[in-house]
């Protein structure tokens, strides 16, 4: 039996002469390629109108990390937190989150990923922690921070998607987010809290396989946990 493919979404970095660029770190593409996996990138520019293309051809999505969401996709005003929006990149993955929800397509969503499942769903943000939530934890810790240092547990549902993939009903984490769920959407249940009680995790029940963690765990491919999800979500993709 071929290994599933995979589609990853990516970030968009500008370049000279007003040049755009698709990109995306190695490490999500290594760790679906470790839990079995033919990772495929998806680009920004990929046709909204030929997304039954992917979906006969791909056997899960993954909704990487990156940049702000448009707030205009949650909220009826701008919002001057809110950096580094690439709007093709939020009209794609919205389009794909919806896809997923509808044909109970496997789908991971990971930091942005969480964070565009739950506005895709019709959920809301934060769209600066550090403003707007009451916390001792640095959730967005400074870039000069290793990957895969571990910041803080989460306690995760023993009965949830999560829970089962990992075994595990508290797990640390590492932490590179400004940004973080508000109000879920529909359908979606909170499975993973941080101790300040921040959302870490959501997921929607009545799918194969729909889970958003805020964390990363393609850096922290080192510990058998975080493998775990890879594993879980590739699994339900091989179905």
């Amino acid at each position: 039996m071929a290994p599933p493919l995979i589609g990853i979404t990516v970030s968009q970095i500008s370049r000279s002469h007003k040049r755009k660029a698709n990109m995306l770190l190695s490490e999500y593409t290594n760790a679906v390629h470790l839990a079995g996996g033919c990772p495929v990138l998806i680009p920004n520019e990929y046709p909204l109108d030929r997304l039954q293309v992917l979906r006969g051809v791909l056997q899960g999505i993954l909704i990487s990390g990156g940049g702000d969401i448009d707030p205009m996709l949650y909220q009826a005003r701008p919002d001057p937190y809110a950096n580094s929006i690439v709007k093709e990149r939020d009209a794609l993955e919205k389009a794909l989150v919806e896809l997923a929800v509808k044909t109970d397509w496997p789908l991971l969503g990971i930091c942005r990923g969480l964070q565009m499942l739950n506005t895709a769903l019709g959920g809301t943000l934060f769209t600066d922690i550090s403003s707007q939530y009451d916390t001792p934890i640095t959730h967005n810790q400074p870039n000069d921070v290793p990957p895969n240092k571990l910041i803080h547990p989460v306690t995760i549902e023993p009965a949830s998607q999560l829970g089962r993939a990992t075994a595990c009903s508290e797990l640390r984490v590492n932490s590179r987010h400004h940004q973080a769920v508000r109000e879920t959407g529909i359908g979606l249940q909170v499975t993973a809290q941080a101790s300040d009680g921040l959302i870490e995790a959501i997921e929607h029940p009545g799918q194969r396989f729909c889970l958003g963690v805020q964390w990363h765990p393609e850096s922290l491919q080192a510990m058998e946990e975080h493998r775990a999800i890879f594993r879980a979500f590739l699994h339900a993709a091989s179905q």
